[in-house]
C-alpha cells in the first residue's frame, strides 16, 4: 500500500489557548484571537485536537485563497513557502495551552477566573 506524501508547512507564531476541565469532565479549549472553541474527553486528546483544528483552519484558508491575507492580518509568517500543489499539506502551528483555574459560581456552576 502506498502512503500519501505529506508536506509540513511551518508557521512562525504562537497561538494561546485557554483550557479548563468542564463540570461534566470533558476538557475545553478556547482561542479568543481566532474565535475557536473545542472540546475533548481527555487533556491529551484536547492537545491533539488543537493541532488538528489549526491545521484544518489553515488548509481551508489555503484552499479558498485567503491564507496570505489571514497570515498578514494576524502577524503570522510562513517559514519557507507553500508548495505549488495544495494537497497533502499539514500546517505546523506552535500553540501554548494555559489551564484556567475555575471557581464555584452561582447555583454550583463553575466560572472562569479571568
Amino acid at each position: 500500500m502506498r502512503s500519501k506524501k505529506v508536506t509540513v508547512v511551518r508557521i512562525d507564531t504562537t497561538v494561546n489557548w485557554k483550557t479548563l476541565r468542564a463540570k461534566g469532565g470533558n476538557w475545553v479549549a478556547v482561542c479568543d484571537p481566532l474565535g475557536l472553541t473545542i472540546q475533548a474527553e481527555t487533556y491529551v486528546n484536547l492537545m491533539e485536537d488543537i493541532g488538528f483544528t489549526l491545521d484544518a483552519v489553515l488548509n481551508d484558508l489555503l484552499n479558498s485563497n485567503e491564507l496570505d491575507t489571514f497570515l498578514r492580518d494576524h502577524g503570522w509568517e510562513l517559514i519557507g513557502t507553500i508548495p505549488a500543489r495544495k494537497t497533502g499539506i499539514r500546517f505546523d502551528v506552535p500553540f501554548v495551552p494555559e489551564i484556567v483555574p475555575t471557581m464555584p459560581g452561582a447555583y454550583g456552576s463553575k466560572k472562569c477566573v479571568r
